[in-house]
């Protein structure tokens, strides 16, 4: 079973998430609102893929996606952002994001987004 971790610092979105993940068959195994939280489940939990937020309120996920890329070369990262702006997309692909998803999506977006970083070699 696919396991995947979801970091946005709304709790209410992560929730969401979850539950559309889990009910398609996915096993979210980590939830987290910030760095400090993403990492210390990260060293207790072995995932396949990360959903990583851009905007935390006090760090960049962009930063974050340095760091799983550094410290987890295997994990796919799938970056989840609100923000249509060509530069947060460079700098997501530059950094090693295997996909990105635009917010607002729906159910079917969100999966199909999933399935694809998820096959992507």
């Amino acid at each position: 079973m696919m396991k995947i971790a979801l970091a946005d610092d709304s709790g209410i979105l992560r929730s969401a998430l979850k539950n559309v993940l889990e009910s398609s068959g996915f096993q979210v195994v980590l939830e987290a609102q910030n760095s400090q939280e993403l990492f210390d489940g990260l060293k207790r939990n072995s995932v396949h893929l990360v959903l990583l937020d851009v905007f935390f309120p006090n760090e960049s996920g962009l930063d974050m996606l340095i760091r799983i890329k550094k410290e987890y070369p295997r994990t796919k990262v799938l970056v989840v952002t609100g923000l249509r702006q060509d530069n947060v997309l460079a700098e997501a692909q530059k950094n090693g994001a295997d996909g990105v998803l635009y917010k607002p999506f729906d159910s079917g977006e969100l999966v199909a987004a999933v399935e694809r970083v998820i096959l992507k070699e």
